[in-house]
């Protein structure tokens, strides 16, 4: 008989937590062992900031892993706002002796990296990596060495750190042939498995020919160096620590910024990685992540194993079909055999690599004080020639898929989900192009057109005005986030909708400098009722508690992207209740992609027991929200009710919490209708099947949900836990 994962663990998650007490040997138990880390402890005083009592708990275990354990590469997986930054700047301060640090982070974190080391550990000296002349900087480092008597933080962006020398392809070709050929040989250059190279190949990607010669010649401009390959050749152990921040963004096997991981991860005995988004739901995006950390532990798989690291704890569909080919003299049956991965990870993954490594720490762990913070799904009806248009669009691109396949679906996708909110400023023109594989042209297949329309204003800029026109009044700033700025960017029109209704409104511009941006919104934010931008700009790092209103105009289907976005406003140090309000058309694939959120989200709570903000799936049903949205498209069904998926993926965290969590939470209901009278003027009586609105505010991070559920299902979601009620 089989049974769910759910299901085993509230059969057996019980005496499951019990063996592991038993046999797991911790690092570092806080509750035994205060006596042999009190050095720890007098140093953590020192700090210039103190640090909450459960980062403290979490640095001194880091510290003792690091300093004593010998567990020289570790991964710190931190909710958004748990201090992350904090925790690796006191990891550092607690070092035995003062150590020189290479910080590595996104280029809009570098100011904020200076900024908190100046104010956590006394004395620190601070050098400013992201800058043109950087190995200037690091090759005056490497003859003008001197012992430290205080700790130096060296802060460099992760663009800064990969970039090296331009290069261009190098091949001849002649009259006779359209071939390219290599240089040395004069032959015409072959792959992998002797297959002829193509020139759209070679320019492509740096290749080399069949003989070993390179098919590449870098440029002589820009001159570049690449610091990260710099440090590795000439400053080995110079740097005694390296911290990588958002260190998923190095997953990639064959990519700039995961070479430089390796070429760092050698390069001093240390290494800390910061993210909290450490899994994205497939199994390969950790194998890089430990390959470059722990080579030989993983030797057997071999640098080119992602595949078959794949195949062993995580998901791979295989589609194959039979194709009939006309030959000359008869027909054969032809196999293809199409190999897909899929979302899901093996727990093992996490017991076998990275429980010795890697330290989980929460926001609500971190601190009793932040405010409520509520998420709400707000629908909206289309106007009729707005809904009229988007239906032919929608009618129209499905016919195309029918013909010509899976072409240029992300850009189908990408109009369906903007053209309702960009219909009145431009018209959809979407081209289907095929390309020839052995000319690099491209052939127009077919073309689609939607119109622009003349509506003065779109129900959602309505519902706009008014949640603004709301918060306001409340003396609330609002953050307004939009996905689609580029060909279909709507970002102006709204800014003179608002500014036409007396509101002031700004637009965090894609033109300033990274590393700047954090210090244009502090400068400027107080001129502003509202702030536009694209939620990339902002999505990690940044404290935007300014903003305790956030809204997504524009949500898309980059799961991650919106998780860490909507966060960007409940950190420590927020004092007002933070909401967060999705914007959707109904009956919209805008509607099908917060649905899709929401179930994917759902689905992931089941597994992990507890909401993964990077989506950390474990076993995952379906295939990639991109996939869903496809077929949605293709087989025309609609994924509707967005609210009730919201509201269903927040009542299974609640559920989750309530009974992995042991949390206590305080229900309040406000129903509608009259709850219990006497028999004489009873109109309506509860029964176990009365639908009623139940607002939660659960644990301590007091994260609020309104539900609408079952009577009888009070009991279940509580499953004997103290719980509070008031009824109105």
């Amino acid at each position: 008989m089989s049974v769910s994962l759910k299901e085993f663990v509230e059969k057996y998650g019980k005496a499951l937590g019990e063996k592991i007490e038993r046999e797991l040997t911790p690092v570092y138990n806080p509750l035994r062992e205060n006596v042999e880390l009190m050095e720890y402890q007098g140093r953590l005083s020192k700090l210039l900031r103190t640090p909450f009592p459960v980062q403290a708990q979490v640095i001194k275990g880091l510290a003792k892993a690091l300093y004593q354990k010998g567990r020289t590469k570790l991964f710190v997986c931190g909710e958004m706002g748990a201090g992350k930054t904090f925790i690796g700047l006191s990891v550092i301060a607690l070092a035995l002796k003062p150590m020189r640090t290479l910080v590595v982070c996104p280029g809009h974190l570098v100011e904020k990296w200076i900024r908190e080391a100046k104010m956590t550990i006394p004395g620190i000296n601070v050098v400013d990596l992201a800058v043109k002349d950087a190995i200037t900087i690091l090759n005056a480092l490497r003859y003008e060495r001197t012992p430290l008597d205080t700790h130096e933080l060296w802060v460099i962006s992760k663009e800064r750190a990969k970039l090296s020398f331009g290069w261009r392809p190098a091949y001849v070709t002649t009259r006779r042939s359209k071939y390219p050929k290599c240089p040395d040989c004069g032959f015409i250059p072959k792959g992998k498995d002797f297959e002829i190279m193509s020139i759209s190949a070679i320019e492509r990607n740096r290749t080399k020919c069949h003989c070993g010669s390179p098919l590449w010649q870098a440029l002589a401009k820009p001159r570049r160096y690449s610091p990260a390959e710099f440090i590795k050749k000439y400053l080995k152990n110079v740097f005694d620590a390296v911290i990588l921040d958002e260190v998923h963004d190095y997953k990639a096997g064959d990519s700039l910024q995961g070479h430089a991981m390796g070429q760092l991860s050698r390069s001093a005995k240390y290494f800390l990685g910061l993210t909290g988004t450490l899994n994205g739901g497939y199994a390969d995006n950790l194998f890089y992540l430990l390959y470059r950390l722990e080579p030989k532990r993983l030797e057997h798989f071999g640098y080119a194993g992602a595949e078959k690291w794949q195949r062993t704890y995580g998901v791979i569909e295989e589609v194959r079909s039979l194709e009939d080919t006309d030959h000359t003299y008869g027909r054969i049956k032809r196999k293809n055999v199409v190999i897909r991965k899929r979302p899901g990870v093996a727990p093992e993954v996490i017991g076998r690599y990275f429980l010795d490594k890697s330290c989980f720490i929460r926001l609500s762990d971190v601190i009793d004080g932040l405010p409520p913070y509520d998420e709400i799904v707000t629908m909206i009806e289309m106007d009729a020639k707005q809904k009229a248009a988007y239906e032919n669009l929608e009618d129209e691109l499905r016919g195309v898929v029918k013909s010509y396949k899976m072409k240029a679906t992300a850009s189908m996708l990408q109009a369906l989900l903007s053209y309702p909110d960009s219909c009145a400023v431009f018209p959809e023109h979407i081209e289907i192009k095929a390309k020839d594989k052995e000319t690099g042209q491209y052939t127009v297949l077919a073309t689609i057109e939607a119109p622009q329309l003349k509506i003065n204003l779109l129900p959602k800029e309505k519902e706009l005005m008014e949640i603004v026109r709301s918060e306001k009044e409340q003396g609330r700033k609002v953050l307004l986030y939009l996905t689609f700025t580029g060909t279909r960017d709507t970002r102006q029109r709204l800014k003179q909708v608002l500014e036409k209704r007396g509101f002031t409104v700004g637009t965090l511009p894609e033109s300033i400098e990274p590393k700047r941006r954090e210090q244009w919104i502090d400068k400027n934010s107080s001129d502003f009722d509202v702030l536009i931008s694209n939620p990339e700009l902002v999505k990690v790092g940044l404290d935007l508690v300014q903003f305790p209103t956030v809204i997504f105009y524009q949500a898309g289907y980059n799961i991650f992207t919106l998780r860490q976005a909507a966060r960007r406003s409940w950190r420590i140090g927020q004092t007002k209740p933070v909401k967060v309000y999705y914007l959707t058309y109904k009956g919209t694939m805008q509607e099908t992609a917060l649905s899709l959120i929401a179930k994917k989200l759902e689905i992931a709570l089941l597994v992990e027991g507890d909401l993964p903000e990077g989506l950390a799936q474990y076993q995952v049903e379906g295939g990639s929200l991109f996939e869903e949205m496809a077929k949605a498209l293709v087989e025309g069904r609609r994924y509707e009710g967005a609210e009730t998926a919201w509201a269903n993926f927040r009542k299974r965290e609640i559920e989750t919490s309530l009974g992995v969590g042991k949390k206590e939470a305080i229900f309040t209901e406000k129903a509608l209708k009259a709850v219990s009278r006497s028999k004489a003027d009873t109109k309506t009586t509860v029964t176990d099947n009365t639908v009623v609105k139940v607002t939660i505010i659960e644990g301590r991070g007091k994260k609020v949900s309104r539900l609408s559920v079952k009577y009888g299902e009070l009991d279940e979601m509580l499953k004997g836990k103290v719980a509070q009620f008031a009824m109105f």
